[in-house]
Order: structure tokens, then C-alpha cells, then sequence
């Protein structure tokens, strides 16, 4: 069975639905019975997957020498849609929100969080232009994957038939593991995720600023790129009165991310709304101790091990930051590391596989 996939995520970020992207592809090109993949990564600038990320002789990258948005055009013309041209595909999985024109065969589309849907505040201006593109990709998709059992309430809200979804959760990389060595004193804090209103990173600092007034916790890195609508973030963080004890990171590697999860007191993810939260598993496959929203999809991820706290209340989440620094390290990590083992890529290719054969039937 030969699939079309987006790879075009992928090719220009590792983290997020890039990494997803990444990763699906990576497991279903290993499967012994899975699909062969017409990679679909059309794109102006040349961006590269990791090289032996997927599997020799299982797929096929299309580049195109012209940018995404000329290809949307061209797929418009009649035979010309991305099912047959570059490649003639029994389907078409798209993995993110900005898609080629698919109409000469089944779709599946992945729907990672309609937090831009319940608060048009977490996407700004463009808000209404990315609500049009996502319900116009959820009317024509067959299927609609979403990552996690809370995120399928996001599906339903924006029109989808219950039919019609189904609850594929993201995997996490073996790269991801614990320490050989725990730390035995971790000296910060850490968060990871684009800086955007619905991370919630003003409450959080705000948070910190409590405990550290009173001389409690450790330090604050913060690993993210720029977002939208971060820019009264941006002034808090440099008018704090303990900007010094916070390290901000635009991005970080791979192998640096490994370290900096290993390495931390705990991972602090109080995020207003996501679909998943893949730092959040990540994390725990480091066997590091989560704080995260409550009633969240990280929840739902993370377990009863997670520490849970009111997202909207710094007061609260100051609280559940020395809960999680107060309690025992070893059987949470545990616990943890347990959880996050329940959750593989190749669980996560093998029920998605299972869904292009729905479709091809």
C-alpha cells in the first residue's frame, strides 16, 4: 500500500508537530507490513530530515522546486492533486494544518490541539484565518487522528462526527532515558515550549517569583523560540526583579535536550490547553518529575505520578512546584518511567496503519 504523507513538518523543525511528523513516519517505515511512504515535502527552503531517520528502500521524498503555496495551486488543476501528482497513493495522511489539495483519494488528517478554537486569544490575529483552514481540512478528511483521549472533546467541538475519529497518542523516542548517574542535587527548574499565550509562562514566572522571594526553588530554564504574542512576556521576564535566575534558551538539540531533562529538578507545564504535550512524556521517559495543568491532556499523559495544579492561580502552582520538589525523587521517576514506556511510536504506527487500511479497503 503506497500512502502520501506530509513530511513537510519535519523538514523545518524538530520539535511539536515537526517531531511527530519525524517520528510517525520513522516507525511506520518499519513496520514489517507497513506502508511504503510518498513523503510529500514540497517547500521553498530546503529543509533536511536527520539522515537514517526512516528505513532504506520504504519511501520516497518529493521535493518540487517551487514553494508550498504555488504546489496548492497546481494540485487544484483537474489529475493534478497531491494523491496523484507527485505520486499516484491508495491515501493521503496530512500532518499538520497547512495541507496539499487531496481528492482522488481517502484522507486522514491529524488534529493536534483546537486550542486556537476555544481562546482565540492563544493564536492572536490570525486566528480566523487558521480556524477557516483547519474546518475546511476536518470537512474533507475521512478520518481524523487526535493525540490523546481529552483532545477528541477538541475534534468534536470543531463539527467532527464521533464516526469519524479516532485516538492515536504520540509515542516517545528510546533516545529519551533516564540518567546512568540521577543527579544528586538538580539546580533548576525547566520548561520547554514555544513562547505563546496558552503555555501560560506569565503565571508561571509569576509563580517563581514567590518562591523565590521566600528563597525557595531553584532556577528557571526556559527552552523556547518566540511565538505570537509574546511580547508582554518578554518585558515582564526583563522587568523581574529575579531575571537573573532565569536561563532562556531559543532552542536546543537533541542531545542538549536529553541533558537539560536529565539533569532537572522537575519539568514545569501548567499549559492552559494541548492536545498532548510531548515535553511532558519526554521528560518522563527521563524519569524527571512532571508539573502539569490539571484535567489537561499532559494529565491524562503523565498519570496519577504527575503533580496537578490550577493553571490560572500562580498561587497554586507556586504550591504544587514545592510539592514536586518535596517529594521523593526515586519512586516518581519510577512511576514515571513506567508510564512513558506505555506510550511508543511503534504503537502509535501500528494503530495509525491500522486506520490507512480502513480507508484503502
Amino acid at each position: 500500500m503506497k500512502v502520501g504523507f506530509d513530511i513537510r513538518p519535519a523538514l523545518f523543525g524538530g520539535a511539536g508537530v515537526g517531531r511527530y511528523a519525524r517520528e510517525l513516519a520513522a516507525a511506520l517505515t518499519r513496520l514489517p507490513d507497513g506502508p511504503f511512504l510518498e513523503l510529500y515535502g514540497a517547500a521553498w527552503r530546503h529543509g533536511e530530515l536527520p539522515p537514517g531517520t526512516l528505513a532504506a528502500g520504504r519511501h520516497r521524498l518529493h521535493r518540487g522546486p517551487l514553494p508550498a503555496r504555488a504546489w496548492r495551486w497546481i494540485h487544484r488543476l483537474p489529475g493534478c492533486d497531491a494523491a496523484r501528482l507527485p505520486a499516484r497513493v491508495a491515501l493521503f495522511h496530512w500532518t499538520d494544518y497547512v495541507y496539499p489539495p487531496v481528492r482522488s483519494a481517502p484522507r486522514v488528517l491529524t488534529l493536534h490541539d483546537a486550542a486556537f478554537a476555544l481562546d482565540p486569544a492563544f493564536h492572536g490575529r490570525n486566528t480566523p484565518v487558521l480556524m477557516a483552514r483547519v474546518q475546511a481540512a476536518l470537512q474533507h478528511a475521512d478520518r481524523v487522528i487526535v493525540v490523546s483521549e481529552p483532545a477528541r472533546a477538541d475534534a468534536e467541538f470543531l463539527g467532527v462526527s464521533t464516526p469519524r475519529i479516532r485516538v492515536v497518542a504520540n509515542g516517545v523516542s528510546p533516545f529519551f532515558q533516564p540518567p546512568l548517574q540521577p543527579p544528586a542535587r538538580p539546580d533548576y527548574l525547566l520548561s520547554v515550549g514555544t513562547l505563546e499565550p496558552r503555555k501560560n509562562y506569565p503565571r508561571l514566572l509569576q509563580a517563581l517569583e514567590q518562591l523565590w522571594d521566600r528563597d525557595e526553588g531553584p532556577d528557571w530554564v526556559l527552552v523556547g523560540h518566540r511565538g505570537w504574542e509574546c511580547a508582554d512576556f518578554e518585558a515582564r521576564l526583563a522587568s523581574s526583579r529575579h531575571r537573573a535566575r532565569v536561563r532562556w534558551l531559543a532552542a536546543a538539540g537533541d542531545d542538549e535536550l536529553l541533558r537539560l531533562y536529565q539533569q532537572a529538578a522537575a519539568l514545569l507545564y501548567p499549559s492552559l490547553h494541548e492536545g498532548f504535550g510531548l515535553p511532558v512524556l519526554e521528560a518522563m521517559a527521563c524519569a524527571t518529575p512532571v508539573l502539569v495543568a490539571a484535567a489537561s491532556a499532559p494529565a491524562w499523559v503523565a498519570g496519577p505520578a504527575a503533580v496537578t495544579v490550577d493553571p490560572r492561580d500562580p498561587a497554586a502552582i507556586a504550591d504544587g512546584i514545592r510539592r514536586v520538589l518535596a517529594a521523593p525523587r526515586a519512586g516518581l521517576a519510577a512511576a514515571l518511567a513506567a508510564r512513558a514506556a506505555q506510550f511508543t511510536w511503534e504503537r502509535a504506527a501500528r494503530e495509525t496503519c491500522h486506520i490507512y487500511r480502513e480507508l484503502a479497503l
